[in-house]
């Protein structure tokens, strides 16, 4: 991943530079003490992950996120010293949000996410591989394509723990599984309970991320590693962690436009 840092406080900039020094993957391209040098910087190198600050003097960091447009624009991480514009973060559909001093376990999450959104948008020859053997098993063209989602999608999910209240990003989640009056929600940190049904929840996520696959699964098809045809013309999907889900007859139309729209 090539890295780009944006903060007027040259202190922060290197102690994030320095915990960046131990992910192998990982280039800083540039470093940027203002949100005007951030975004002539975005002109003039490759990147595809942007550590910015909020508070800066002149162009602020919500100034060089509404800079960022299209399918290629680099992924964005905020990083503040403040909580309160975390909800305006994630409306600049920001991957994740730093607080100051910025922890190294706490980075290392926000670089796994990054890997598997870079991943997703380098998933589109897989996709049409998935596609192909989906047509085979409909013994149809794979032609069909979906259309942009036209309503407001979640970027993410509140999920109610007693007293306290949590809110897992959209992104995190790698399927949802419908269990009585609940969802389970599976996530890379673990597993979260909701009260609702998956008709509702389907209805609020991204139609270009996540597909639903069975009257009881939904998944993200970031996460999809493979697929293998199965009895009765049914199919299951493997994910990156192993995970076997079953692909019904009726959602495997479905399934195969969503790769479609990749």
């Amino acid at each position: 991943m090539n890295v780009l840092l944006v903060d007027d406080e040259a202190l922060a900039r290197r102690r994030l530079r320095r915990l960046l020094a131990d992910a192998e993957d990982v280039t800083v391209v540039a470093e940027c003490g203002s949100g005007a040098a951030a975004i002539e910087a975005l002109r003039t190198h490759r990147v595809d992950l942007v550590f910015l600050d909020i508070h800066m003097p002149g162009v602020d960091g919500f100034v060089v996120a509404e800079s960022l447009h299209g399918p290629e624009a680099p992924l964005l991480v905020f990083v503040t010293a403040f909580d309160s514009h975390a909800i305006r973060a994630f409306e600049a559909r920001a991957l994740d949000y730093l607080l100051k001093p910025v922890r190294k376990e706490r980075l290392g999450l926000a670089l796994d996410r990054a890997r598997e959104a870079i991943a997703g948008r380098r998933s589109t020859a897989y996709a049409r591989q998935l596609r192909s053997v989906i047509a085979q098993l409909d013994n149809e063209p794979a032609t069909a394509a979906l259309t942009a989602p036209t309503t407001p999608t979640a970027e993410r999910i509140e999920v109610r723990e007693g007293e306290r209240v949590r809110w897992i990003a959209t992104a995190d989640v790698a399927w949802a599984e419908a269990k009585g009056p609940h969802v389970l929600l599976h996530t890379r940190q673990g597993v979260f309970e909701i009260r609702d049904t998956l008709a509702r929840l389907e209805a609020s996520l991204d139609a270009r991320r996540f597909v639903r696959i069975h009257r009881s699964y939904i998944v993200n098809l970031t996460q999809i590693k493979e697929l293998q045809p199965w009895f009765g013309g049914d199919a299951v999907l493997v994910l990156h962690d192993g995970q076997q889900l079953k692909v019904s007859r009726t959602y495997r139309s479905q399934l195969r436009q969503r790769l479609n729209a990749l």
